[in-house]
């Protein structure tokens, strides 16, 4: 990206171009995040669980790329037109719902904060999952004629959440067990 826009491959008007690039790699990043934990359950393919941390921080570099650009090549820092934005275009909201909780997800990816959350590390990830149906809300609500993005991106995400269904607690029966099942 970097060096395309100084090579003046996206002259005159490099904000829209790049706000896809970058939009378009922080959401394949964060498929590629959700589909290891899944590739991991195959005995040959473990060793990838090792770069999870890796693709997570890189969703968050390119979702944050993808505000920089927004606000900087297309927007210009202007005050006006990002609260007209704001107002005309409501999908920004769920980009940027994405946007912090990739940030606090990076904030908290370190071994310190690991050992600091403890047994809370994982129920705080477990909001990734939430970003990505912020991503999903944010491909589909822009949407004006060109629906193919936004269909790719569902077509792996939801499979993604739908296997981690099981995760949350909220959503699971109670269980009615004996005291004999108990013991």
């Amino acid at each position: 990206m970097v060096f395309s826009l100084f090579s003046g491959r996206y002259f005159p008007d490099p904000g829209k171009p790049l706000m896809n690039v970058s939009g378009i790699w922080a959401s394949v990043s964060i498929v590629m995040v959700l589909m290891l934990t899944p590739l991991t359950k195959l005995k040959p393919l473990r060793f990838i669980s090792r770069y999870r941390r890796f693709v997570g921080l890189t969703a968050c570099l390119y979702a944050f790329l993808h505000l920089f650009i927004y606000l900087v090549l297309f927007a210009g820092l202007s005050w006006s037109w990002i609260s007209s934005d704001l107002v005309e275009k409501p999908y920004i909201y769920a980009g940027v719902l994405a946007l912090l909780i990739l940030l606090v997800l990076a904030v908290t990816s370190t071994k310190k904060m690991m050992k600091r959350l403890g047994r809370n590390w994982k129920p705080v990830h477990r909001f990734v999952y939430f970003a990505a149906l912020a991503v999903i809300a944010h491909l589909w609500w822009q949407v004006k004629s060109d629906i193919t993005i936004a269909m790719w991106f569902s077509v792996f995400l939801v499979p993604l959440l739908v296997l981690r269904l099981d995760q949350f607690s909220f959503l699971k029966k109670p269980s009615f067990k004996s005291k004999k099942s108990l013991r």
